[in-house]
């Protein structure tokens, strides 16, 4: 599938697209640094993997056969083999979404596979291409790169994720309805999905930044551990939007059984306002000899014409009030729409992405 290739030189020439004869041969030999990005890997590209890189048959079976394994950092001598997630943002679901960010990391080059475009790769791409020498340095620091941009990624949807929290927590007082619940639980596995992903990966960049891997430059394990520590921050915001959808769902089965106890008060009251009117029909009857309008033509219509007025006017006054269950469902599916926590721009994703890692790179370097 799409191969994208950048090879630092040891003249700190750029060269692009290398070709697969030209890929072996840098990674033999061990001059300048390479990166090799693959898009969407899959049958064709596990020779190159296999028998050009010499890459393990289990890592490249975790880079093609994508899903089927989970976050983890593993040495294989002359390489490191990273499996990371990062929100998907080419997916428009509800619910939010990973997908996964395969590294090979070695002693002169880094490959990256992943199934789908990824922001976080895009803004990468963009920095080598204006930084190249400082950012392809060293392959410690690309994967670095690689890292926090994939960190940087998760911002943009929890704060999504965080405004449409405010606008559940407000409806629920104002308006709760069914659609508003959906919402709340919508939002909680979201947040449960994107935990799934980055609780795993502490460890991955516990273990990059204490230098268990030979291959890591020791300039490095700080910017690891610095990387840590901003994960914990983000996975941290995760966990606060997580507790106030527990929060907004406790909220919301109080505020229905506060209604549902006003509706069944104001029924209890009107059925105590007639039960000794009631009781006094059901003794005497309505069999009095001498009752005005017995004589009346058009009685017996105007008895059914009050009847009728009275039902409708008991009718509208409920809908008035709200208690008509699909009324209130069609005026509240209005107000609260569906939310998808990845409808982000992909420029402003990739922009916002290499600013951060610019960033942060030049905060680290200091």
């Amino acid at each position: 599938m799409p191969h994208t290739s950048y090879f630092l030189n040891p003249d700190f020439e750029i060269d692009q697209h290398v070709d697969d004869e030209q890929l072996i041969s840098i990674v033999a030999n061990g001059e300048g640094v390479l990166w090799l990005d693959i898009e969407e890997p899959g049958a064709e590209d596990r020779s190159l993997l296999l028998d050009g890189l010499g890459f393990h048959p289990l890592a490249v079976e975790a880079c093609i056969e994508r899903g089927a394994h989970s976050v983890r950092v593993e040495g294989f001598g002359s390489y490191i083999f990273i499996n990371v997630r990062g929100i998907d943002y080419t997916t428009k679901e509800d619910v939010l979404e990973t997908t996964d960010l395969s590294m090979f990391v070695g002693r002169n080059y880094v490959v990256t596979a992943h199934d789908t475009f990824m922001p976080s790769v895009e803004a990468v791409r963009k920095l080598v291409v204006s930084d190249v020498k400082h950012l392809m340095s060293s392959p410690s620091l690309l994967a670095h790169a690689h890292l926090d941009a994939l960190i940087q990624m998760v911002r943009p949807a929890l704060e999504r994720m965080s405004d449409h929290a405010d606008t559940i927590e407000e409806q629920i007082i104002e308006n709760p309805s069914e659609s508003v619940l959906a919402g709340v639980m919508t939002l909680k596995r979201s947040c449960l999905s994107l935990n799934r992903a980055l609780a795993p990966q502490r460890e991955v960049l516990s273990r990059l930044g204490r230098r268990e891997f030979g291959l890591i430059a020791k300039e490095a394990d700080l910017y690891f551990r610095d990387l840590f520590e901003d994960l914990v921050r983000v996975q941290a915001a995760n966990d606060i939007i997580r507790e106030r959808t527990d929060t907004a769902l406790a909220t919301y089965l109080s505020v229905v059984s506060n209604r549902q106890n006003e509706f069944m008060k104001v029924l209890s009251i009107v059925a105590t306002i007639f039960m000794p009117l009631g009781l006094v029909a059901g003794i005497f009857g309505m069999n009095f000899q001498y009752m005005p309008g017995l004589d009346f033509r058009w009685g017996y219509f105007a008895m059914w014409s009050l009847t009728l007025i009275a039902i409708a006017l008991m009718l509208w006054l409920l809908w008035l009030k709200g208690w008509f269950s699909a009324r209130m469902r069609a005026l509240r599916s209005q107000r609260f729409g569906r939310f998808v926590p990845t409808a982000v721009d992909p420029i402003r994703l990739t922009v916002f992405a290499g600013r951060a890692v610019a960033r942060n790179l030049r905060r680290r370097t200091r």
